[in-house]
């Protein structure tokens, strides 16, 4: 038999044993101040089978959309070397930006209305944190080590050969899988194309690329394997300030003091005087971030439902009705009537709809081409054949779209003079990016107190933009 190993690396601090500490303090710290290694039990129910439908939706999103193309584009790339973003066939640059600030506004509003109104639902069903650690990381663990008493009473033991290959296979499992995770989150930035390119060629050709991965891949690994629960509770800013959305509406994880209490099973199963609460310990064992729900709301509750199912199936066992503890807003627990409207919520909701209309309008009014003119020369006119003016410009175009867009460059209707384009077209590639030298020559008569206003025009197949110019010239004749 091999000698126990020191707590802390591979083998985690086991829980104190013949007390529990649940509810003094945080549940994953011990009475010595060391960490105390959870192993959540595994559990069934409709929120835990209607969760991992959900994460299962996410990661294939989550994996899966860097792989996707929609118009011969990625269908979401953030194009971090060639800033711009790619999305549904569209293109979109820095200069876009603002057009999407009410949008982001509406999505921070929508955050707060349900927080507001759910709690963090966020947390418990949809967090990239939960939803790997929780329906990628964690069956494959108990696929490898077995169930969670399993685990514990094999951690406890002494260190024997059965326990060092479990180990190595699953951390080997674990960095393989945040080795693609890594790849995943960098083929947003990067896209798919490339990353295959890079990892089927020499990695000294890509030496940021591949220190980026290794970056990515030893983050994501040490949070699954290592940190796992204590993101939640230690370094998520969300469930700092999460209490502060919440009032006697909100919707939270709770525990119905008034049916529960006293707890207790009873002495030979008489349960006379006792509330339905059997004192299972069944919510505590099965919860994520090692608390007692029992305790009343806390920080470290991501609200995963889990607690709920495991309550409902005790409660089914000694023919009592579920929701012991069950989705409840601190007024229903309290029996207290809920007066006037949520003007709160409806307020959040409101904005939120305001900030993405407006954004939705930005957007559908953007142009298929983006122009931007800028003066190209030392000086602002010059004098052609004593009768003419000239003007030097530098057109930049845009195509914010995926087709292939043939143009040609001309003066407004109406407007006497030319330009160095007419007569002669040009073609622009979808998302691409080019700089156009534009010539505008009018004749000198046609300025008044330095000034004569024009305007650009930019045709082609579904095309029509017109782009107002004032040109530099003398003072007047």
């Amino acid at each position: 038999m091999i000698a126990p190993i020191p707590a802390g690396w591979m083998k985690p601090e086991p829980e104190p044993t013949g007390s529990s500490r649940t509810g003094e303090i945080q549940g994953t710290i011990s009475a010595e101040g060391g960490r105390v290694w959870l192993y959540p039990r595994e559990i069934g129910g409709r929120f835990t089978r209607a969760r991992r439908w959900v994460a299962w939706f996410l990661l294939a999103v989550y994996l899966g959309v860097p792989w996707i193309h929609w118009r011969g584009e990625p269908l979401m790339e953030v194009d971090w070397f060639g800033r711009k973003l790619s999305l549904a066939g569209y293109f979109f640059w820095a200069k876009d930006i603002p057009l999407f600030i009410p949008g982001f506004f509406a999505v921070v509003l929508v955050a707060i209305l349900a927080t507001a109104r759910l709690g963090r639902i966020w947390c418990g069903w949809a967090c990239p944190q939960t939803v790997f650690l929780q329906f990628l990381f964690a069956p494959i663990e108990r696929l490898i080590e077995g169930k969670a008493s399993q685990r514990k009473n094999r951690d406890a033991a002494p260190v024997d050969f059965p326990w060092i290959w479990r180990k190595a296979l699953k951390h080997a499992v674990f960095l393989s899988i945040s080795w693609w995770i890594a790849n995943t989150a960098l083929a947003y930035f990067w896209g798919i194309d490339n990353m295959i390119y890079a990892i089927g060629h020499p990695s000294a050709r890509n030496l940021p690329g591949l220190l980026l991965v290794l970056a990515f891949t030893g983050a994501f690994y040490y949070i699954f394997a290592f940190f796992r629960e204590q993101a939640c509770i230690m370094l998520c800013p969300y469930a700092r300030f999460q209490s502060v959305l919440f009032d006697e509406r909100t919707s939270l994880i709770a525990y119905d003091e008034k049916r529960g209490e006293a707890r207790g099973k009873g002495p030979k199963g008489d349960r006379t005087g006792l509330g339905d609460c059997t004192d299972c310990r069944q919510c505590v064992l099965v919860c994520p971030t090692g608390i007692d729900i029992r305790m009343g709301q806390q920080m470290e509750c991501i609200g995963c439902a889990r607690c709920i199912d495991a309550c409902d199936r005790t409660m089914t066992a000694w023919k009592k009705p579920a929701g012991l503890i069950r989705y409840a807003s601190l007024s229903e627990l309290q029996g207290k009537p809920l007066d006037g409207k949520p003007w709160r919520i409806l307020a959040y909701a409101g904005l939120a709809c305001s900030m993405a209309t407006v954004s939705a309008g930005l957007l559908a009014a953007r142009p298929a081409i983006s122009v931007d003119l800028m003066r190209r020369g030392q000086s602002p006119y010059e004098t052609v054949a004593g009768d003419s003016v000239k003007n030097t410009y530098t057109l930049v175009l845009r195509n914010n779209g995926s087709h292939r867009r043939v143009m040609r460059l001309a003066l407004g209707v109406g407007a006497a003079g030319s330009t160095n384009w007419d007569g002669r077209e040009f073609a622009l590639a979808g998302g691409a990016t080019s700089t156009v030298p534009v010539d505008i020559t009018v004749p000198a008569a046609g300025f008044a107190r330095g000034r004569y206003d024009a305007a650009l025009s930019l045709t082609g197949p579904g095309l029509s933009e017109t782009l107002p110019i004032g040109l530099a010239g003398p003072w007047g004749r």
